[in-house]
């Protein structure tokens, strides 16, 4: 069965190349020019963009986006994740590892640091609510300082993740393209200007990026970098028109399916509209707790999933369909719990609050471990995939080689 859950390789397609034994030389001018080219071209394209970023890095206050500073995190994971070399930071058979002031080994001081730098990310936005102001009015994801740390941390972190990364010789045709691409994508910048549009401000930026990549490390280079590139699209928030269509859509779902829910757990419950009445106790199901917040995180990290996992395509595939009805079905749980919750409880405002707060921390671990579950039962359904690339029967059963 399929246990091994991450994968080091690309999982793009067949193609994708194997690792190499290969490591990065900067005797070689072509690896060394092209390694400083894609930092350069990297910082060059921040700075361009600096007024968008903040402006995105804006909607990051809103409880709603809150998750958008984590985006970038995670697609240097990704690229971690799938540079086709792993092995390249490793010291030559046989050599000591040069340390880190005497402290740690080398290869070690991004991990370390990257691990400390995830842990105080993941506590600042969970704590966020203890900080003044709730972190929601005063701004404190947006301070220049943090705005700087960010995008400095991510061209280091781009340099560790690409140390190692043998490049190939780019041809012209391959450079061509790239710079077209990157000057595509400032074209929609300036079609985003003409017209208003921030949405298409925002894509362009992945546009340059994936050109630019592109155009200096060719074809191999974006087939593990670009996942990466592309998975910063959950760092943006959603249109506003598609963000209100899917709120009023959502909120009413909800409450349907709720009522539902409760109705077949024998619980006295009349809806109208989105208020839910538990035994004469209501219970809105507000904007807040329609569970958009929820789709849009757990859906980026579906995307994740399905990226890194090791498994076959129709895996990935399901974890993909699975993101929107795992997030609703979290939602849903979290407003059936409260609601039976506050029956038990009518007079107890203080018992209300823990609930509400509590429920809405409990959302993430619950979808986790609905997906942990979907996880064991693909384990369970599917063979390795190099048993169904083998001779192509797979799981239909097809014929082996001895007939």
């Amino acid at each position: 069965m399929a246990n091994e859950f991450l994968s080091s390789v690309s999982p793009v397609g067949a193609s994708a190349e194997a690792p190499s034994d290969a490591r990065f030389s900067w005797t070689d001018s072509l690896q060394k020019y092209s390694y400083f080219g894609v930092l350069a071209l990297t910082a060059v394209l921040l700075y361009s963009y600096w007024n968008m970023l903040v402006g995105t890095a804006a909607f990051w206050a809103d409880d709603q986006y809150s998750h958008g500073f984590l985006i970038p995190l995670i697609a240097l994971y990704i690229m971690w994740a799938m540079r086709p070399n792993p092995e390249a930071q490793q010291p030559p058979e046989g050599q000591e590892e040069a340390s880190f002031i005497g402290l740690m080994p080398g290869s070690q001081l991004l991990k370390v640091s990257t691990g400390v730098i995830l842990a105080a990310a993941v506590g600042a936005y969970f704590l966020r609510s203890m900080l003044p102001g709730g972190g929601e009015q005063t701004g404190w994801l947006l301070t220049p300082a943090n705005g700087v740390a960010l995008a400095v941390f991510s061209v280091i972190a781009l340099g560790y993740v690409m140390i190692g990364q043998a490049f190939k010789d780019v041809t012209a045709t391959e450079r061509w393209i790239g710079l077209a691409v990157l000057l595509a994508g400032y074209g929609i910048r300036i079609a985003a200007a003409q017209y208003y549009s921030e949405p298409l401000n925002r894509l362009s930026f992945l546009v340059v990026l994936l050109g630019g990549f592109l155009m200096v490390g060719g074809w191999s280079f974006l087939r593990w970098t670009g996942p990466g590139l592309g998975f910063l699209i959950f760092m943006y928030p959603l249109p506003s028109f598609v963000e209100q269509t899917l709120l009023l859509n959502l909120q009413k779902l909800a409450a349907v399916m709720a009522e539902v829910v409760l109705t077949i757990l024998n619980q006295p419950v009349v809806r109208t509209g989105s208020v839910i009445n538990v035994d004469g106790i209501p219970l809105e199901v507000a904007e807040a707790c329609s569970g958009l917040r929820m789709v849009t995180i757990y859906g980026g990290f579906a995307v994740a999933c399905a990226l890194l996992i090791k498994r076959p395509w129709w895996d990935r595939l399901i974890i993909l369909l699975s993101a929107i009805p795992i997030a609703l079905i979290t939602n849903i749980t979290r407003i059936v719990v409260t609601a039976l919750l506050y029956r038990a409880f009518p007079e107890s405002e203080v018992i209300h609050k823990l609930v509400h707060d509590f429920a809405g921390f409990a959302m993430m671990p619950l979808a986790l471990g609905l997906l942990y579950l979907l996880l064991k039962v693909l384990s369970a359904l599917s063979v390795e995939e190099e048993e169904i690339t083998g001779y192509g029967g797979g799981a239909l059963g097809g014929a082996s080689p001895t007939g």
